[in-house]
């Protein structure tokens, strides 16, 4: 069933889908989100390519304007400015981009129509706390439908991730956007999203804003399934990446802080390049967006879908 909803002066085309069978909904908080197919679809066969997915915390569209100050503030204190933001993007021609800070399914929509990109958005929390930002897919191929988890509540600050089954070249993978609490510290975030990607068959990419550092010991519940591609990609570009970091400070004090990453499911997955967005676009937001270029393997070289 398609649906046209309307919010203010701008239509929306709401794809309503049925929750498919990747994930048993074991959290009354979960559910299936709305979808928005607004481009139209460009693969009809042939072979598969390289294909660029890139992780972007847009900061509301605030910029680098009062740096250090927390987005709940902002929103009531600015005005966002999303040009910058659709230019990084853009920069990079990316399939499938994960946004974290989005303040609001209006700021998502704004952007992947800039872009001409299917979208969804998922909100942190349904009710009061949280309501007000999320997080977002964008995509070039049709999206088949999206789920929120809620992986985390504390202080008033509900986490959400969201799981989008995407189509790549034909074939279906799922892509979860996350943005973790920073100041969760136990793990249970992340032991809950990896609960979830452990019951799906599909190849998955995990991406977004983790708000951990490499070398902290919480990663190691990634290491049974998933793969950091910035060390899969072996070039110049992802070793300036390691190296830099994706945190660029407001004078550059944060130099080597890395805390966004594109995870990818083992052996399911070639990487063949990973970098940051280029540097005369950094002031878009408080984090350097971070891409990888990947292909997908053939069927036979590990693939149990």
């Amino acid at each position: 069933m398609n649906t046209f909803l309307f919010f203010g002066k701008r239509k929306f085309f709401w794809q309503r889908k049925s929750c498919c069978g990747f994930l048993i909904l074991l959290i009354v908080v979960s559910g299936c989100m709305p979808v928005h197919n607004i481009r139209s679809p460009e693969w009809n066969g042939g072979p598969m390519r390289p294909f660029t997915i890139l992780t972007y915390n847009i900061r509301v569209g605030a910029g680098l304007r009062k740096y250090g100050r927390s987005p709940y503030l902002l929103k009531d204190e600015i005005q966002p400015e999303l040009e910058p933001i659709i230019a990084a993007i853009r920069s990079v021609n990316p399939d499938i981009v994960g946004l974290e800070e989005v303040l609001g399914e209006e700021q998502a929509a704004v952007i992947a129509e800039a872009l001409n990109m299917n979208y969804s958005y998922v909100p942190h929390g349904l009710e009061k706390y949280g309501a007000w930002w999320g997080v977002a897919v964008l995509s070039k191929f049709p999206i088949l439908h999206v789920v929120r988890q809620e992986i985390s509540s504390g202080r008033g600050n509900t986490r959400a991730n969201l799981y989008a089954t995407i189509p790549v070249f034909g074939k279906e993978c799922v892509f979860v956007v996350m943005h973790k609490d920073k100041d969760q510290k136990r793990g249970y975030a992340l032991r809950n999203t990896m609960a979830w990607i452990q019951k799906i068959k599909k190849p998955v990419v995990l991406l977004g804003d983790f708000n951990i550092r490499p070398e902290d010991r919480r990663h190691v519940v990634f290491s049974t399934r998933l793969e950091d591609t910035i060390y899969l990609a072996g070039t110049k570009n992802a070793r300036y990446a390691e190296k830099r970091g994706t945190f660029p400070g407001k004078h550059g004090q944060y130099w080597g802080k890395r805390i966004d990453y594109i995870l990818v499911d083992k052996g399911r997955f070639k990487v063949v390049n990973a970098g940051l967005l280029d540097e005369k676009y950094w002031s878009a937001s408080d984090h350097i967006g971070y891409y990888a270029v990947v292909r997908l393997k053939k069927e036979g070289s590990g693939d149990k879908i």
